[in-house]
């Protein structure tokens, strides 16, 4: 499963715009799309922001990784999420625990 993919579940699941999540993390919206289409792979930059953002931090580890650690608060978008985003559950790392 791709950055790209996952990154735009983060974004559709928390019910912003590209534009409204590239203001909260201080980037621009043509970073956010380039990261998105994989054009680009995101700088650190992103993920501090995530992880200093009490709304995103839940899902650092799923967008670095893949995997989920329910027990540390760390968690996926939602299934029906992932799956308008072209995520399947038959894609291993979907919701595989580390």
């Amino acid at each position: 499963m791709s950055l790209g993919k996952r990154l735009k579940a983060v974004i559709k699941e928390e019910g912003l715009s590209q534009r409204a999540f590239a203001e909260r993390m201080n980037l621009s919206v043509t970073a956010i799309e380039h990261y998105i289409a994989e054009r680009r792979t995101p700088s650190g930059e992103l993920f501090i922001e995530m992880g200093k953002s009490e709304k995103f931090r839940k899902y650092t580890m799923w967008l670095l990784t893949g995997s989920v650690e329910p027990n540390s608060g760390q968690i996926c978008p939602a299934f029906s999420t992932q799956e308008k985003c072209g995520l399947t559950a038959g894609e291993e790392d979907t919701l595989k625990k580390g």
